[in-house]
């Protein structure tokens, strides 16, 4: 007997995972250009040269595009954070320097920024726990905190995990109100915050 012939699954997936990916960068563009709610699912599939029956095989509307979206904000920002981890530089300024990178990023992106963290912000989250956008920054947070007061540059009359959630609650505060009013100059008030914040955790004197 003849050998039986495989069926060509791996073309087949990697031909129906390079189209989702194409309709969701069309979306990303779209998103950006028009903004998430004047973007229909029609535009994206003219955009992306496909039906909308087409999208829909691969989305199940808008709204997923948009919320696959969230992962990948929530993993820039823990980069960030992680980027100032290895600044060879004080807690301060590391602090400084994720809220001046943030802020920059979110400015970049404008609309979509906006559309984006509006969908993480409602992302679910059970009583006491950490918000949803910020739950992977708090423990590499915590880590600058527990290296600023090893250097003797934090204060050490409170734990890392507890200034970390405090800093963090700080930086929370502008960007909700840029989420709460597009006009609010975010960079303007994260970097006040930041001050705020370094300053609060200076060491104490003895």
């Amino acid at each position: 007997m003849p050998p039986v012939k495989k069926k060509p699954n791996g073309r087949r997936e990697a031909r129906k995972t390079a189209l989702r990916e194409k309709i969701y960068e069309t979306a990303r563009e779209l998103f950006s250009t028009h903004g998430f709610e004047a973007t229909t699912v029609v535009q994206i599939a003219e955009a992306a040269d496909i039906a909308p029956a087409t999208f829909f095989n691969h989305f199940t509307n808008k709204s997923a595009v948009l919320h696959e979206m969230t992962g990948e904000v929530a993993e820039h920002i823990q980069t960030l954070v992680d980027r100032q981890l290895k600044r060879p530089v004080p807690a301060q300024e590391r602090i400084r320097g994720f809220a001046e990178a943030t802020a920059k990023d979110i400015a970049a992106a404008e609309g979509l920024a906006r559309d984006v963290l509006l969908e993480l912000m409602r992302s679910p989250s059970r009583p006491a726990q950490t918000a949803p956008y910020l739950s992977r920054v708090y423990e590499p947070f915590a880590r600058i905190m527990s290296q600023g007061q090893a250097a003797g540059e934090v204060r050490t009359d409170f734990d890392a995990a507890f200034l970390s959630e405090m800093v963090l609650g700080a930086l929370n505060v502008p960007f909700r109100h840029w989420m709460e009013d597009a006009a609010f100059p975010l960079r303007h008030g994260m970097l006040r915050a930041a001050d705020f914040a370094c300053e609060a955790i200076e060491p104490r004197a003895q």
